[in-house]
């Protein structure tokens, strides 16, 4: 039953989040493709029993959301982005309150805050946009599960190398004209679908 609310729950916020967020038609009309993702996150948090599935839940829910809209345009929704990290937190929070255990909170918020300071660094280098680098904190919930939290870091690091290296590659001299000079075409990788995925990998495993 529990099970059953939580996929409902997620999947509605994140359809939710999706339509008024979205800045395109096209954008909006996918909102039943982040319900379906964000239930099935939901539905795998809960029945593989992870840490807090509550807060779980919701966090996953506004990164798939995030994912949609990033896929589409190309940006991650401030609101999206501030409010999975303030959900994140609070179950860092309500697991140390309720388990008793401290130091498995402190170790997730020390993680979560290693994979942000990376991405941040790609941020500087201009590989990626600053909305993930929010978002990246919004991660926490995964952090919770021991085996998770280096896959999770380790996941992180490599999409931001592959991101690195897609980004050059993408970087084409582009012909303006006979005589004229060739500018360079700049195309921005989505980073927060692969997130959502990395982090419900994570969340999974353990």
């Amino acid at each position: 039953m529990l099970t059953a609310l939580l996929a409902v729950a997620a999947g509605s916020g994140a359809a939710a989040a999706i339509r008024s967020t979205a800045g395109v038609a096209r954008t909006r009309r996918l909102w039943w493709v982040g319900a379906l993702a964000a239930a099935g996150a939901a539905a795998g948090v809960a029945v593989t029993d992870a840490p807090v599935p509550v807060g779980s839940a919701i966090a996953g829910a506004g990164l798939v959301a995030a994912a949609v809209v990033d896929a589409v345009e190309g940006r991650v929704p401030t609101v999206v982005a501030y409010g999975t990290v303030a959900v994140a937190g609070g179950s860092l929070v309500a697991h140390a309150l309720l388990s008793g255990d401290l130091g498995g909170a402190m170790r997730a918020a020390v993680l979560t805050a290693l994979l942000v300071a990376g991405c941040a660094a790609l941020w500087v280098a201009g590989a990626m946009g600053f909305g993930d680098v929010r978002l990246a904190a919004g991660t926490a919930t995964a952090m919770l599960g021991g085996a998770a939290a280096p896959l999770l870091v380790a996941g992180g690091g490599l999409v931001g190398a592959g991101l690195v290296a897609a980004r050059r590659r993408l970087r084409a001299p582009a012909a303006v004209g006979a005589g004229r000079a060739a500018a360079t075409v700049r195309r921005p990788v989505p980073f927060a679908p692969p997130l959502a995925v990395a982090w419900f990998v994570a969340v999974v495993v353990t």
